[in-house]
């Protein structure tokens, strides 16, 4: 139950909820900006199941009863600002309501790096190994559980001071990478790692980059990773409780020293594991 004292952050559209009425939407904001979560309160009539659609992705529900349900939309770290319209059925009898989230632009900042050519040029054998990674993770982040593992709060893996910002730009001699998709926690060598919510583990995995790597999916459409890990403790297709220790801090990969690197997708959409996390509270 949402605390009355932040009903000001939200904005309801639609009727009373009672059968028969459209259903009402209640959004954490009413607009967003790249990278970031909204949180989706719906109400509808007696009876009735909520079906909701946002750039062509089914957002799955979860149910608070007395007709609220909540979820979130995951907006895309490239997604173009813009208005989109997100579509919401009451099923079965198909009333139908339709609004608009904004998605604004925002700058995350970028740093400039002068590396060696050796440190940053990869021989054909690892990028064929880097790529091949690559394709496996995609494969494993396209794919969720319909039915949501996660209830309640997302809670932050380890409790560590924030070392490495998501959404920042990274210029190595001059040219491009790929935006920092994730977060990096501060954290001593060996410090369990927890899983944020419950779910099932779908990659366990020794990459390049990242290190020994660990993705659990929550069900939902939404997924997190744990990476540069000094040791896993679960493994592929286990359940996890919120909570569970599933590894170590460590250093492994392509990293300078001790931390986790915490990455979230919400409906294949690279978001902000920090701003989950908040906003995720609200549901406690």
């Amino acid at each position: 139950m949402l605390p009355w004292c932040l009903a000001f952050l939200f904005l309801w559209v639609g009727g009373a909820g009672a059968a028969g009425s459209s259903p009402e939407i209640l959004f954490s904001s009413p607009s967003a900006y790249q990278g970031d979560v909204v949180l989706l309160k719906v109400r509808v009539g007696k009876g009735e199941t909520p079906m909701i659609s946002w750039l062509e992705r089914e957002i799955p529900m979860v149910p608070l009863g007395k007709g609220e349900w909540y979820g979130f939309v995951g907006i895309d770290l490239n997604c173009e600002p813009g208005g989109y319209p997100l579509k919401i059925s009451a099923m079965p009898s198909g009333l139908e309501k339709g609004v608009r989230i904004k998605v604004e632009s925002k700058d995350y900042g970028e740093r400039r790096l002068t590396l060696p050519r050796e440190m940053v040029e990869l021989d054909e054998a690892t990028l064929k190994r880097v790529r091949k990674e690559s394709a496996a993770i995609n494969a494993v982040l396209e794919t969720s559980s319909a039915e949501p593992f996660w209830k309640g709060a997302f809670h932050a893996p380890v409790d560590g001071e924030l070392s490495g910002t998501f959404g920042r730009r990274s210029f190595i001699n001059g040219e491009a990478r790929s935006p920092h998709s994730g977060v990096d926690l501060k954290a001593d060598q060996g410090v369990p790692v927890k899983a944020m919510n419950s779910g099932r583990v779908v990659l366990t995995a020794d990459r390049f980059f990242s290190g020994l790597s660990v993705v659990v999916d929550h069900g939902g459409g939404i997924h997190s990773m744990y990476f540069h890990l000094e040791k896993i403790l679960v493994k592929e297709k286990q359940q996890v409780a919120k909570g569970e220790i599933i590894g170590r801090v460590g250093s492994t990969g392509r990293s300078t020293g001790p931390h986790l690197h915490l990455g979230v997708r919400v409906n294949g959409a690279r978001v902000d594991p920090l701003r989950l996390i908040g906003l995720s509270k609200e549901l406690e």
